[in-house]
């Protein structure tokens, strides 16, 4: 039983607290805005995964606001976070992005998003691959033609939504009408 207890001590507690101790005195030296870490290694993951698979989400923000104030650090997806929910605060990041501050999704996120995505391109680069996607979006071929498709199978299927509307599933269903109605266009043509 003593031999448990220790390799307990030894292999399980000692770790977990020298763990939380490295983490809480590297929060420190980054001068990170106060907040709450987490367990170990998952931090507030599964928390903030759980809170965004409900209807109401904003209680897991809420909460963090009310104990820490508008800017405060959590840890998600492997990475302390920093959170802001101050428009003030937002506008000025914003405004020093590249200067002061440098904006980025943690680690695990961007390995979802790939290297080439648009969200985690910064500088000259992101401002020219926006300036052409916005210019596409704004085409007349868009505008005359795919937004005029949207909006009529939006119109059509808005008396058979119900009290709840699952948005990605009704997103699906007019890409799909939309995407099919290009290509027999375009096979026709």
């Amino acid at each position: 039983m003593a031999v448990i207890s220790l390799y307990l001590v030894f292999f399980v507690v000692l770790p977990a607290i020298v763990l939380i101790a490295h983490r809480s005195s590297r929060c420190r030296r980054l001068r990170l805005p106060p907040g709450s870490l987490g367990l170990p290694f998952v931090g507030e993951t599964l928390q903030l995964i759980s809170a965004y698979k409900t209807e109401n989400p904003e209680p897991f923000i809420d909460e963090r606001v009310s104990r820490f104030g508008s800017l405060f650090t959590t840890h998600v997806f492997g990475e302390p976070t920093v959170f802001s929910v101050d428009p003030e605060t937002n506008r000025f990041i914003m405004q020093n992005e590249g200067k002061l501050f440098e904006c980025s999704y943690p680690g695990s996120i961007s390995n979802l998003l790939g290297k080439h995505s648009l969200l985690l391109m910064k500088g000259s680069l992101h401002k020219r691959m926006h300036s052409l996607t916005m210019s596409f979006a704004n085409s007349s071929i868009i505008r005359d033609h795919l937004l005029v498709d949207i909006d009529r199978l939006i119109r059509l299927n808005l008396d058979s939504w119900s009290d709840r509307v699952l948005l990605m599933e009704e997103a699906k269903k007019v890409i799909t009408s939309v995407s099919s109605k290009e290509s027999t266009q375009g096979a026709c043509s």
